[in-house]
């Protein structure tokens, strides 16, 4: 829930940092796969941000 609040806010470093720390702490492996890709979402963004 704080990844997506961040991420709505306009901080899309820190959700994408508390996507990862909660798809680590995941009980189930569709979480853990979910919280992961939403992580890659954002870091994709920002890396492309950087990049271009």
């Amino acid at each position: 829930m704080a990844a997506y609040l961040h991420e709505r806010n306009g901080d899309p470093a820190t959700a994408a940092r508390l996507y990862a720390e909660a798809a680590r702490k995941a009980p189930n492996l569709a979480e853990r796969d979910h919280l992961t890709r939403q992580a890659a979402r954002i870091n994709t963004r920002l890396n492309a941000r950087r990049s271009g």
